[in-house]
Order: structure tokens, then sequence, then C-alpha cells
């Protein structure tokens, strides 16, 4: 075989390669593409029948310093995805969906100079809208701010497709509170029930979300403890009494009587 020709069977041999990892990409990619088609085909759908229904939401939201705020309806659900090109084709890239959680009440707050910047910090932070008015003493120092707070809240929830790894990463805010939810799937495990779970988890209906989540292959599980190293039997040395050493014979004026008698 000459050089040309063994040229061209390693480089058949690399176009194979190349040719079965970009299979297995796109089948991983179309896995991806799936899920999330599945996903927003049926948020979307159970959102236009929330904005005519309207119907209440269970979620309690703990606004510090004011307490519980509940009683409120789901209102304005939206769903939305986007696409993105991978290898030589457009795929569903991520899904996006929210909705308010909503009253027609608004809390009147009042704060003195100490907590009134804490408090702001904290709507600001929770993404509550508010309006609010400082007022002034007769020598023109700040003396409150009485905030005006709407009990409207946004629940929201982006689901991001790797198309690489067949990884669904799903970032949840406000769901039954002021909080960031982070959850990891496998596309193929956000099936038909894995979506009608997670959004029931996502409005507050009763659901089975989180065990699904923690029976996923990507949900960290502690490491097994190491097994005990077997004991082994002791192994006992006898020790043997030593015998005490002669009797020093003291070299003294003493000493040296003694071992001339004894010479005589």
């Amino acid at each position: 075989m000459g050089l040309l020709d063994d040229l061209k069977k390693q480089a058949d041999a690399l176009k194979a390669q190349d040719t079965d990892k970009t299979e297995s990409l796109r089948s991983t990619a179309v896995a991806v593409d799936h899920s999330l088609r599945r996903l927003f085909l049926y948020l979307n759908d159970l959102g236009k029948q929330l904005n005519v229904v309207q119907m209440p939401s269970p979620f309690v939201f703990d606004l510090s310093t004011v307490g519980r705020i509940d009683g409120l309806s789901i209102k304005d659900f939206f769903c939305d995805f986007r696409s993105k090109h991978f290898i030589d084709k457009d795929y569903y890239g991520e899904v996006q969906v929210g909705y308010r959680c909503w009253s027609d009440k608004v809390l009147t707050v009042k704060k003195g100079p100490d907590d009134m910047e804490k408090f702001r910090d904290v709507l600001w932070q929770s993404n509550v809208e508010h309006t609010s008015e400082q007022f002034r003493n007769e020598r023109k120092v700040i003396t409150h701010e009485v905030f005006k707070v709407k009990c409207d809240f946004r629940v929201q929830a982006k689901v991001d497709g790797d198309h690489e790894s067949g990884k669904l990463k799903i970032v949840a805010k406000n769901v039954n509170g002021f909080s960031v939810d982070l959850f990891n799937l496998m596309a193929t495990e956000m099936d038909d029930q894995g979506v009608e779970e997670f959004a029931k988890h996502f409005i507050g209906r009763p659901n089975h979300w989180l065990d699904l989540v923690k029976r996923s292959v990507l949900y960290p599980r502690p490491a097994a403890p190491a097994a005990p190293k077997p004991k082994t039997a002791p192994n006992y040395v006898v020790q043997k009494t030593p015998e005490p050493p002669p009797a020093e014979e003291k070299r003294g004026l003493l000493g040296s009587l003694k071992s001339i008698i004894k010479k005589d």
C-alpha cells in the first residue's frame, strides 16, 4: 500500500468518526428540541385558559417588616420560546414563562429614617412595584417615608436547553414566595408527566415536581460512606522480664578495703 492510499484510509476513518459524532449530537439536539417544544405547547395552551379563568393563587409572599401577603389571583399569563442554531439547523433553544400574582390591594407602609433605605432595597431586590413619598419637618429634615406597595408580584421561569449535553436548566423566580430555584434535568426526563408536574408546581397546584427532580440522574446525591476496614486480630508480644543487672561494687574507700580483705 502506497503513501497516498494509506492517507486516504486514515482520512476516511476520521470522516466516519466525525459523521458518527455529528449524528449523535443531532440525536441529542432533537431530544432537547422535542422536550422544549412539548413544554412550550403545554404552557402556552395553559396560559390561554388561565387568562380567561383568572383562578386564585395559593402562593403567599412574606414581605420583610410587613408580613404575609395572600389572597392573590393569577393574571397576564404568557409563554414564549427562542430558537437556537446548532450544527446546521434551528431548534427550540429556551422557553420563558411568567404571570402576575395580583390583587387590587395597595399596602401603605411608613418607615423612619433608619429603615427607609433598607426597606427600599427589599422592594427593589424582590422586584415589587411601589411608589414612595418622603416627609420633612419645619427644618427640612426628613422624618419618615411612606411607601405605597402594590400587591402585584411577578412569577417567572426560564428553561434553557443544552443541545450538546441533552440537559435542561430551569431557573424559577418567586414561586410561592420571594426566592430563586434552580432545577436540572435531562431533556428525556421532561416527558408529558414532567411537563404537567412542572406546570402544576409553577401555578401552585398539588404536584410531585420536586420528587421528579430528585429522581433525575442529575440530582446531587451524597457520596456513599467508605466501607469500614476489616479489623485485624491484635498481635500481642510477650515481653520477658529482664534479669536485674549485678549490683555494682562500690569503689570508694570502704569498697577498696573489702576487696583487699577478700583477696587475703
